[in-house]
């Protein structure tokens, strides 16, 4: 007999517009009433800003995402289920840091295009019985 996963899934999502070029750096918490991240993925509004541009990722003050990462691998599009694309995590949630570095070096955009970036954590809730 398979056992039923009761846990509520949740999305906390992380939202910043870049300029081409530009280093963006986000400092925040994850949400208190989630108790595990459980994976990551992003959208871009310009997905022409897509080549070139890199991620670095900590949650709980471990690095989950490393320096340089291409933020195609984490891109989410709409042909895609969210299970497909997003990178599988098991990190502590409950107003843990979250810090996230991301550096544009598109060379698709014009010099004053900017896009928003969308990072979504995927965080679960543990059912109370």
């Amino acid at each position: 007999m398979e056992v039923q996963d009761n846990n509520i899934r949740k999305l906390q999502v992380v939202k910043f517009e870049v300029k081409k070029g530009q280093t963006y750096e986000f400092n925040g918490n994850t949400k208190t009433e989630h108790d595990r991240i459980k994976g990551i993925f992003l959208r871009l509004s310009n997905q022409q800003a897509l080549p070139g541009a890199t991620l670095r990722v900590w949650i709980d003050d471990t690095e989950i995402i490393p320096d340089d990462t291409e933020v195609a691998l984490l891109h989410h599009n709409d042909d895609m289920s969210i299970k497909d694309v997003a990178f599988p995590l098991d990190e502590k949630a409950k107003n843990s840091p979250v810090r996230v570095i991301y550096k544009d070096d598109s060379e698709n955009l014009a010099v004053n295009e900017s896009y928003n970036v969308r990072v979504y954590l995927l965080a679960e809730v543990e059912k109370k019985k």
